[in-house]
Formats: structure tokens, C-alpha cells, sequence
């Protein structure tokens, strides 16, 4: 601790120079040891930024990802790198930026995941501590699809089968976000449905177009094609009322299934150590970019909505997230795959 200058005692000639140059001492050796931090916050960044996306190259957030890094990039005047880290649910991605170094150069690229894994997942490190929130980008919902091979035409008609007949109808479960969806039908329909699991939407995807499940949740961006082209049907939108820039008139499951709603979003987080200046930068660059028509027409073009919150706010969220998770896998008895 350095001493106070206003309380040396005073004190006659050379005694009295001697304890004031040792409190100026002290206090040159503090003011240098906090000079790097300082130094190194205000110039940040100086090298390129690693963007880790938890999915491989082409994938609906990998494309978020370099829209929002290219602009991201211009503002830093650094070049913003997407690194792919898929796997594991995210957690092989989630854990590489945990054990980065805490120093703004490794962002995470944040899906509802963080919420959900904890409770799915014996992991060796906590997103809910060990991550910390910077920005949310953007939202997207979900359609509920169906082969065209099953008969029901609605969610009411699909209920009323699945009341009829017991465990008949099948929901594809391709990760955390869209078994939610099967397990909410579940739950809010109080139907008895089986849950088949996949490791991935694609395999589901040809699965449903084959026949072989009857109901799948996907992205809109991934379900407009494929209902465009005839090989499944939306049933309905996870969407809390109707107006799906891609799917526009498509009834919601909420006027059905009241309090049916289930959503996917996009952010960015840091490891939790990260300087409070570099968040507050990348927090400000990021809503600048957010903010810009380019990218607002870019991301409604694949059926993302840009939903961009500060790092206070996007904290918020998660904690709701949390809550809403953890209640509903536990009361489903769910585990990741």
C-alpha cells in the first residue's frame, strides 16, 4: 500500500526529505505497474480478432458471423478472423474461448446453448460464469415441419392424432434448441409424442423429406427452401404472432398452444476476465454495425431479425434464459446427446 503524503510527519531536514522521497517512490512504482493495463486497454486492438463460431463453415451462424465480422473488422481497423470450432453441442467452441486469454482477442459466438448446456451437459467449465456477455446481434424463429407422407395438415390435427394414438407421431430432436420444440408440444399439447434424436438438422432434414420422422423444428431460413421446393410441409410458426418475413401468413402454434413460443438468438460473449474497456469498446462497435441498413437487409435476408442489446441488457436475457431452461429440462428429465 502506498503511504498518503499528506500524513508523513513532518519532520526536519534530511529525515523528513528521506520519507518524502520514499512516498513518491512508492507511488511512481504503483503508477508504473498500472501503465501497462491502461496502455493495453486504450490501444486495443492491435492484432487481429478471432471470432469463434461453434458450427463448421456454412452454417446458418456461420454466416452471421462473417457479415457481422466483415463491418466489425472496418471498425476496429483490424481484421475480425471466423475461426469454426463445431462439435459437442458447442461446448468444444464454448471451452476454447473460456481458456483463451482474457484479453479481447478470442470472442465467442453466443447461441441459446450457453443457457441450455449447463443443464444438459456434465462440463468442466460453467458458461454462466466463465462467459461474459458483450452483445446480443440478432433473433430467429422456428417452423414446425412435417413430411409429406404424415396426414394431419395442422398442429390441431397433428395433437388430436397424437392423443388418438399414443407415442405415434414422431418429432425429430436435432440439438437442444429445436427438441425444446418436441418437448413443448409435450408439454403444452399433453400428448404423449416420440422423441427421436439426431446429432445434427441436416441428417433429420433428410429423415423428414424420406418419411422416417414426421415432425421436425428448423430455422426458417433452412425450412423456406425446402417447403419452397415441395419436400415438407409447415405446419406452424414458434413465432409469439403471425408476420414471418418468410413465412408470413403461417398460423403460430401459439393460437393453438397458448404460450407456445420458442426462439433461437445470436450474440457475442468474452472470457469473463476480459478488460471492462474492451467490452465497452466491442459493446459500441457492435450496436454501430447493428445499426447499419446493409446489415440489417443482409441479415433479414436469411431470416434472422437483428435484435441487437448492450451487454446490460443482453445480461438480463441470459438470466431469463437461464430460468426458462433450467425448469423446462428438468421437468422433461432431458440430456444431451
Amino acid at each position: 500500500m502506498t503511504q498518503d503524503i499528506r500524513n508523513i510527519p513532518v519532520r526536519s531536514g534530511a529525515s523528513r526529505r528521506g520519507a518524502l522521497a520514499t512516498a513518491f517512490a512508492s507511488l511512481a512504482v504503483a503508477c508504473l505497474a498500472m501503465a501497462p493495463v491502461a496502455r493495453a486497454a486504450d490501444a486495443w486492438p492491435e492484432r487481429p480478432v478471432k471470432l469463434v463460431v461453434p458450427f463448421s463453415a456454412g452454417a446458418g451462424a456461420d454466416m452471421t458471423a462473417r457479415i457481422i465480422g466483415q463491418k466489425l473488422s472496418q471498425r476496429l481497423n483490424q481484421p475480425v478472423i471466423v475461426e469454426n470450432r463445431p462439435g459437442a453441442a458447442t461446448n468444444i467452441a464454448m471451452e476454447a474461448v473460456i481458456r483463451s486469454p482474457a484479453d479481447g482477442y478470442t470472442l465467442f459466438f453466443a447461441l441459446p446453448t450457453v443457457a441450455q448446456n449447463p443443464f444438459l451437459y456434465s462440463l468442466k467449465f460453467d458458461p454462466r460464469t466463465d462467459l461474459r456477455p458483450v452483445a446480443k446481434l440478432t433473433e430467429v424463429s422456428f417452423v414446425l415441419l412435417a413430411s409429406n407422407a404424415f396426414a394431419p395438415r395442422s398442429l390441431p390435427e397433428l395433437l388430436k392424432l397424437a392423443a388418438e394414438r399414443p407415442s405415434s407421431v414422431t418429432c425429430g430432436s436435432a440439438g437442444a434448441t429445436p427438441g425444446m420444440g418436441c418437448e413443448l408440444l409435450k408439454i403444452l399439447g399433453k400428448v404423449d409424442i416420440t422423441v427421436v434424436p439426431y446429432k445434427g438438422n441436416a441428417p433429420a432434414m433428410n429423415d423428414l423429406i424420406g418419411g422416417q420422422i414426421n415432425v421436425l423444428f428448423d430455422v426458417v431460413s433452412v425450412a423456406k427452401p425446402q417447403v419452397a421446393a415441395g419436400r415438407v410441409r409447415a405446419i406452424a410458426s414458434t413465432n409469439n404472432k403471425r408476420g414471418d418475413v418468410l413465412f408470413p401468413d403461417l398460423p403460430t402454434a401459439a393460437e393453438t398452444l397458448p404460450g407456445f413460443e420458442l426462439k433461437a438468438w445470436q450474440g457475442i460473449m468474452v472470457p469473463a476476465k476480459t478488460p471492462d474497456a474492451v467490452v465497452q469498446r466491442l459493446e459500441r462497435e457492435l450496436g454501430a454495425v447493428l445499426a447499419e441498413a446493409e446489415v440489417q437487409q443482409k441479415l433479414r435476408e436469411t431470416g434472422l431479425t437483428p435484435a441487437y442489446e448492450n451487454a446490460t441488457q443482453f445480461t438480463q436475457t441470459l438470466a431469463e434464459e437461464l430460468k426458462r431452461y433450467e425448469k423446462l429440462i428438468k421437468s422433461t428429465g432431458m440430456k444431451g446427446e
